[in-house]
């Protein structure tokens, strides 16, 4: 039977605040995107998505779920193991993209949504849970971006 991890303010706290800079700083650096709503002024829509950017050439807004996951620590390169796993308890989500930034916040991997959502599941042991639901998705469905000396680029 899989259970959920339960929720954390602590790791909230820690972990949640900087994944959306994070990812703001990456989607307005392609010139693609604008934070029209500062992220402090947007509300937290629990597990629907984490926050919302204007996709510039379309005036519409992309909203966009993101996570840390600090036992990726490699720099500039992915971790090695042959899926990023996403826990399924995102599955509510309604999110158009996904992005999962490392420990040390300099490198992302990007999909969207659709992709997390679409892919097969299996269960396994974490540190907060005896057996948690995860969907496999593969490498193949993600850009890898790092960023170094100020600027993101494909790696």
């Amino acid at each position: 039977m899989s259970e959920y991890k339960k929720f954390s303010q602590e790791l909230c706290d820690e972990n949640d605040q900087v994944a959306k800079e994070v990812a703001v700083d990456y989607l307005q650096w392609t010139g693609h995107y604008k934070l029209d709503t500062p992220l402090s002024e947007q509300e937290e829509l629990y597990k629907k998505q984490d926050f919302e950017i204007t996709l510039i050439s379309k005036s519409k807004k992309v909203t966009i779920e993101v996570e840390r996951k600090k036992v990726w620590t490699k720099m500039c390169a992915w971790q090695g193991w042959p899926t990023i796993d996403v826990p399924a308890r995102k599955n509510e989500s309604e999110a158009d993209l996904f992005i999962m930034v490392n420990k040390d916040c300099n490198t992302i991997a990007v999909t969207t949504m659709k992709n997390v959502l679409e892919s097969k599941v299996s269960s396994k042991k974490t540190i907060y849970t005896e057996s948690e639901d995860f969907f496999n998705v593969e490498l193949n469905k993600f850009k890898f971006y790092c960023k170094n000396e100020g600027f993101w680029k494909k790696i």
